[in-house]
């Protein structure tokens, strides 16, 4: 059986269902000053990101269903 990927647009599409607090709270315990720094770093935030896309590809890809 073929798996298909999901595209990163796809992944950060099934996100918008996660709870904001969850959202604060993986800012918080990946920057020093949570969504502010994220802020003032944009560049930094935007190459963490798609980091983070790529890792939830490889792990949907991992996942039996």
């Amino acid at each position: 059986m073929t798996k298909v990927t999901k595209s990163k647009i796809e992944v950060i599409w099934s996100m918008r269902k996660w709870p904001k607090e969850y959202i604060k709270w993986r800012l918080v315990t990946a920057y020093p000053n949570g969504w502010k720094f994220a802020l003032s770093h944009p560049i930094i935030f935007v190459k963490d990101l798609w980091k983070f896309l790529t890792w939830c590809q490889m792990i949907d890809n991992d996942i039996e269903i």
